[in-house]
């Protein structure tokens, strides 16, 4: 029984919740829009809003991981690491993980519409995407990874609406081409490992060989740092000063050792795992997150 349970909680994929932190973002920028040094008062209100959606959107997020482990199961089957999966393994079976989904996607669709209605169309946008994705999208080569990418930007959409703000465009800019960058170095690195298989793990996997992935990834990366750099600068709320452009260094070393470890790294097919088990990216990343504080604290 133990072992079961276990089992479908692997299959709701916990460790993919991480990328569910970029609700937060908004907050954090938010400085001098929706908080300020002199006026924290909201900040507890705002912090429990965003744990509540975080926590609904978390459901959502297994929801969708579980109805894409059941419409890729015979696929997965074939590869080397999801063939050990809960679902393709069948140390869970159909009918318990399809229960699971509709449970974990009524619950969170429940919670946004508590929070804020607003909220509501907006996952279900997510959600829709992620059926497409599901149903066919990622079988057409561009349009998957696209799709991937929208989860990306939804995600601080969410987390905008939840606490009433408008952020900059370049935010969303930037996003967009962070996400791009980190759904087609998943494909570059499936490509490299999977070799002759591609096709068999992945039906599209063939229409991005050759050089074809090298140059949307070299346009991806290049993308996502001249928008973080305009981002820097453009934005209404931040510091005047320009003093965010001390960031720069920190992204630029992010970046540059994610493409490192999409060339050497044998685990470059999970990018949640790169980022978290690699050093000098825990290190760029917290880095980052400490000198933005700083900055955005002492211009409040």
């Amino acid at each position: 029984m133990l072992e079961s349970i276990w089992a479908l909680v692997r299959a709701m994929r916990p460790h993919q919740w991480i990328k569910n932190l970029l609700i937060f973002l908004p907050l954090v920028f938010a400085v001098r829009v929706a908080w300020s040094l002199s006026s924290l008062d909201r900040v507890p209100e705002l912090l429990i809003t965003l744990v509540v959606v975080f926590v609904a959107l978390c459901a959502i997020a297994s929801a969708v991981y579980l109805l894409n482990d059941l419409s890729d199961k015979k696929s997965d089957q074939l590869h080397p690491i999801k063939s050990k999966r809960p679902i393709p393994s069948g140390m869970v079976t159909v009918p318990i993980a399809v229960a699971a989904m509709v449970l974990l996607a009524a619950a969170g669709v429940a919670i946004f519409a508590a929070v804020n209605l607003a909220l509501v169309w907006i996952i279900l946008v997510y959600i829709a995407i992620n059926l497409a994705y599901s149903l066919g999208a990622k079988k057409i080569v561009l349009v998957d990874v696209l799709a991937v990418a929208s989860g990306y930007v939804i995600r601080v959409a969410i987390g905008a609406a939840a606490i009433g703000v408008v952020p900059s465009p370049w935010l969303y800019a930037t996003t967009a081409a962070g996400a791009l960058f980190i759904a087609l170095g998943r494909r570059y690195a499936e490509v490299r490992l999977a070799g002759d298989q591609a096709s068999n793990q992945r039906s599209v996997l063939s229409q991005y060989a050759g050089p074809f992935i090298g140059q949307l990834l070299t346009i991806s990366a290049t993308a996502s740092w001249l928008s973080y750099t305009l981002y820097t600068v453009e934005a209404d709320n931040l510091p005047e000063n320009n003093a965010m452009l001390l960031t720069i260094p920190l992204v630029t070393l992010g970046l540059f050792r994610y493409l490192f470890l999409l060339n050497h790294n044998k685990e470059a097919e999970s990018p949640e795992q790169l980022i978290v088990r690699d050093l000098p990216m825990v290190f760029a990343i917290i880095s980052w997150m400490a000198v933005s504080a700083v900055v955005l604290l002492l211009n409040g």
